[in-house]
């Protein structure tokens, strides 16, 4: 607000007293009349011109300085007929001097000098009529009538220099906020220019680094390159936050609106989330699939609104959980979209609180911060909630989390639900996940309420097993469809995971990179888990699982259209598994270009893409004339998942659908529909089947429990892919056979360890021979751990040596080193007292059997060389 509007609304307020200051003095008028019977006919026009000046305020009739001139010289006239008495004549100073004070806030100093003037008459005219009635005036009556015009003049006098002075001070205010003004505008106008300039190199930086990485093969230059790209993408999401700041600080920020679906938006920000989130935490995304499934609004504002709020919540949840939550609220114009983020953070205090919607602030801005950021997120959230008639609340309590809950009307254009389920047959789902080893209570909370939210909307049968044991009687005594385990669930029943994905559809719920065991017949489902990516595994069919082998479509040349980069990266390792030779478009005016200049055997198109849509690009790329691509089919690839989506589509002249987040079965069932048959085909591999158990007079020690535990690895632990094996190398300079002889007589279960690297020898040698060169160092690291008693460190330590000795086939020590991981979480120091040298010398033994089962050390080391993944 600037300082004019300042100013006026200070001389409204100031009309507004005066009025009421003048009701009271007519009211005062009034009642004497009555009580000293004066002439009652003059209440009359008194009471008239009381009701005209109220009348000219609230109907803002005339200028408001007509208005004040007029209600002063109606004051000024009850004024007269009140000291036309003469029992009012002494008490006229007082009566005056609290109007003069009435009239301080207007500034006006003319209306000053009208009371003293209106003063000055009227007692006047009461001394002439008293003397014209032959009253003699004693010095007390001299003296009196003294101080009344000396009163009088002296207030005046001090409320006329007071307002010169208030003047000068507004008038200096004046040019100080204006200079400020100017300061902050050419300061906005900078910040937008450097924004501006900085974006055309930044660009450059993660366009060039995008090239080079699809050239270099390289795995230590690719890893450099890939870190330029990402820093260049932070830099760019921060100019970006910039440019929004320069707007919103200058009122310039305006709403460009659009149809959407809230299950693309989510699919867009699924990969973000991916790269944010810390391995400690935990990420929930729960979106009611009653969500109308197209809505319109400012998406790019909305998408900006979830991603900061998600990101400031994973920046400050070190360890525990984030959980984002998006519904609804029917309203008359629509719907209010409901957005929550919560997490288990460091919470805010109440100063915090106060602060944290002031630009540039930031709970810890020293120097020794241990977050980043520019500090003008949540006050851009405030500004774009704010700009798209919503609201925002913040709960938060110091050191248990933070909620932020807002709410964004919305328009709705289609009230269909967002996702369904196309599946006619009756469902019935279980899951089986322990959540008790989520030590906090919130994250467990986030978990089952996403798949009540899941259930309820979309009106399916649940029921969970927290162990295998409990997953065993369910599926004997139901009817099971759709099973979704945890990846630790999986890793420690395999084989009976395995059997069930024969007869029922079986999803495993896992962290990023995880592979499943070739030959398996269960999908994989990446954390953070989230409704469309669950629908998509329940609208498909045990039937889909069969496995001809891995798809090879050499020749076939694909162009995938999407406006999401982090999508267009995603869909093309996709693709190459399959030796498809794969282009790209960031639009869909691009995408006509392209397809002006080349042939392709098929188009991937996103659907909803901002400037030109998906619907309106295809029809373009059939209908232009210089086209070369008028009969190639055209897929829609969205992450709609509305029962009604792919009849749609198919009207709209697709000719077929494939849901985001994309699913290896579902996308191979629409590439062998709309290819021609003579470029399918399959090459298979002699594989162990995942269902069979490794064999030998050690099977017993491989046999799962219910209490088995979640197979992790730790930062420094190696990264395991299943993949075939390398067989190019005929002569490596050792036998396999003979090591993994040596093995087994030194009492490790080789074959065990062989059976969860899906018979991949080099890789189960890279795990057991690494595991025996560093238990040296992580032997160290526990006694260190121990002797300090850091029983968190060392049940981290503990943890990640049970599950690798576990893979290597050293089952005892990996049971013996759950034990004392067990022993830790409880802090249980007398155990870990008695049983951790012993423990801990078995370390090294099993560490010495491992090395000693190669011929040399130069062979254990070749034989643990690892090679970092790109």
């Amino acid at each position: 607000m600037n300082a004019k509007s300042e100013t006026n609304d200070l001389f409204k307020t100031a009309h507004s007293v005066l009025l009421i200051g003048y009701s009271i003095f007519v009211a005062m008028h009034c009642t004497i009349t009555f009580l000293l019977g004066w002439d009652k006919w003059i209440l009359i026009p008194i009471l008239a011109g009381l009701f005209a000046a109220w009348g000219m305020h609230l109907y803002q009739i005339f200028t408001d300085n007509q208005r004040l001139w007029l209600t002063a010289g109606f004051m000024m006239c009850t004024y007269f007929v009140y000291g036309t008495h003469q029992t009012s004549t002494y008490d006229l100073s007082v009566v005056m001097a609290s109007i003069i004070m009435l009239f301080i806030m207007t500034r006006v100093k003319g209306v000053i000098t009208l009371c003293q003037i209106t003063f000055y008459i009227t007692i006047t005219y009461d001394l002439i009529m008293i003397a014209n009635d032959g009253y003699n005036f004693e010095i007390l009556d001299i003296c009196r009538i003294v101080m009344n015009y000396s009163v009088i003049t002296m207030i005046a006098g001090f409320i006329k220099t007071t307002i010169n002075k208030w003047n000068q001070v507004t008038e200096a205010s004046k040019e100080e906020i204006h200079v400020l003004t100017e300061s902050a505008s050419r300061l906005n106008d900078f910040l937008a220019n450097v924004s501006h300039e900085l974006r055309t190199p930044i660009n450059a930086v993660i366009g060039l680094s995008g090239i080079c990485l699809d050239k270099e093969t390289n795995p230590e230059i690719r890893k450099d390159l890939k870190s330029i790209r990402k820093a260049g993408h932070r830099v760019a999401e921060q100019i970006s936050d910039i440019l929004d700041f320069s707007e919103l600080d200058n009122d310039k920020l305006v709403k460009n609106c659009e149809d959407y679906t809230i299950t693309s938006l989510v699919n867009d920000l699924i990969l973000d989330f991916r790269e944010m989130k810390k391995d400690t935490t935990e990420m929930v995304i729960n979106v009611d699939p009653l969500v109308p499934a197209v809505l319109n609004s400012d998406v790019s504002k909305i998408k900006k609104i979830i991603k900061s709020l998600v990101s400031n919540s994973l920046k400050f949840t070190a360890e525990g959980g984030v959980y984002l939550k998006i519904g609804f609220e029917k309203q008359e114009y629509g719907i209010n979209l409901l957005i929550e983020v919560s997490d288990t953070g460091c919470g805010m205090s109440e100063d915090e609180l106060e602060r944290i919607f002031d630009r540039f602030y930031q709970s810890d801005s020293s120097r020794t911060r241990k977050t980043g950021g520019l500090g003008l997120g949540l006050s851009l959230v405030h500004g774009f909630v704010s700009l798209l008639g919503g609201f925002m609340v913040i709960n938060s309590t110091e050191g248990k989390g933070t909620t932020v809950s807002v709410s964004i009307p919305q328009t709705v254009v289609s009230d269909a639900a967002c996702m369904s389920i196309t599946n006619t047959r009756k469902l019935s789902i279980c899951t089986c996940m322990d959540l008790n080893r989520f030590k906090n209570p919130f994250v467990r909370e986030y978990f089952s309420e996403a798949f009540k939210t899941l259930v309820q909307g979309l009106s399916v049968e649940l029921y969970r097993a927290e162990n295998l044991e409990a997953l065993k009687k369910i599926d004997s005594e139901l009817e099971i469809t759709h099973l979704f385990v945890t990846q630790d669930i999986y890793m420690g029943g395999i084989d009976i995971i395995e059997r069930l994905a024969a007869k029922m559809v079986v999803a495993v719920m896992c962290e990023p990179g995880f592979a499943l065991p070739k030959g398996s017949k269960a999908r994989l489902v990446e954390k953070p888990l989230h409704g469309l990516s669950l629908v998509n595994i329940l609208n498909s069919e045990v039937s889909d699982n069969e496995n001809l082998g891995q798809l090879k479509l050499t020749g076939v040349h694909v162009l995938v259209v999407d406006d999401e980069h982090m999508n267009l990266v995603v869909a093309k390792s996709i693709f190459k598994r399959y030796d498809i030779e794969v282009s790209t478009a960031p639009s869909g005016p691009v995408a006509i270009d392209m397809c002006r200049d080349h042939v392709y055997t098929l188009i991937f198109m996103d659907h909803m893409m901002s400037g030109m849509d998906g619907v309106e690009a295809m029809k373009r790329i059939r209908a232009d004339v210089k086209g070369l691509n008028h009969e190639t089919p055209v897929i829609a690839l969205t992450a709609n998942a509305m029962s009604s989506a792919k009849q749609m589509f198919i009207t709209e002249g697709f000719d077929g659908f494939v849901s985001k987040p994309i699913e290896f079965e579902e996308l191979e069932r629409v590439l062998k529909k709309v290819l021609p048959k003579d470029v399918i085909r399959y090459e298979t591999d002699e594989v162990q089947p995942a269902d069979t158990k490794p064999t030998g007079k050690d099977d017993d020690i491989m046999e799962f429990s219910a209490d088995d535990e979640v197979l992790e690895f730790g930062p420094d632990d190696e990264v395991l892919e299943f993949g075939p094996v390398d067989d190019t190398n005929n002569d490596p300079g050792y036998s396999p056979d003979e090591i993994t002889k040596k093995l087994t007589a030194n009492g490790i279960n080789a074959e065990g360890g062989l059976f969860f690297c899906a018979g991949d020898t080099d890789l189960y040698f890279k795990i057991c021979f690494g595991f025996a060169l560093e238990m040296e160092e992580r032997v160290g690291k526990l006694n260190g751990f121990y002797d300090n008693k850091d029983w968190k460190n060392y049940e981290v330590l503990i943890h990640s040596t049970k599950s690798t000795a576990k893979m290597v086939g050293a089952q005892t020590l990996s049971d013996h080193a759950l034990a004392l991981e067990n022993a830790a979480s409880a802090l249980d120091e007398d155990y870990i007292s008695k049983n951790h040298a012993s423990v801990m010398a078995e370390c090294t033994e099993i560490g010495e059997k491992i090395l000693s089962s190669a011929d040399s050390p130069e062979l254990a080391e070749k034989l643990a060389d690892r090679e970092e993944d790109d």
